[in-house]
């Protein structure tokens, strides 16, 4: 479980020397003076707070390594499935294109018919590409 003061943004004016955005860490730790003497580093008291610290940044430090790692794995993801999604816009595109054109020169084809070679060069590239149509959707998926 995450300490809630710790994870807080500071949302009300900064005061000289902190920034707006940044965590405010423990309250009761805030005005303590940072600099520690020798004879202070000596203390035991002052040593065990400063392992009890070390040790909850390296469970910390574990416990984000793990989001670290879905992180990395999920932004791969995201590049291939954008990558998919981008082809399969093109795939489209192609399909409905082949369509239409196709259609269009089947639908030409009657009216070319009295003029036989146009006629059958109409239908035969009509169904030419409404069939390459279906065959790049069919081979796409």
């Amino acid at each position: 479980m995450v300490d809630s003061e710790t994870t807080e943004e500071a949302t009300e004016e900064p005061a000289s020397g902190e920034l707006k955005g940044v965590p405010k860490g423990r309250q009761s730790f805030s005005k303590v003076r940072r600099e520690l003497s020798d004879e202070e580093l000596s203390s035991p008291a002052v040593q065990r707070m400063l392992i009890d610290e070390i040790e909850r940044l390296e469970r910390d430090n574990t416990r984000l390594g793990g989001f670290q790692d879905r992180f990395h794995g999920a932004d791969r993801r995201v590049g291939i499935l954008e990558e998919k999604l981008q082809q399969s816009h093109s795939g489209e595109i192609i399909f409905g294109v082949c369509l239409t054109v196709g259609a269009a020169a089947m639908g030409y084809a009657p009216a070319a018919w009295s003029n036989q070679p146009d006629g059958w060069l109409s239908l035969a590239f009509g169904v030419l590409l409404v069939a390459g149509g279906i065959a790049s959707r069919v081979v796409h998926r």
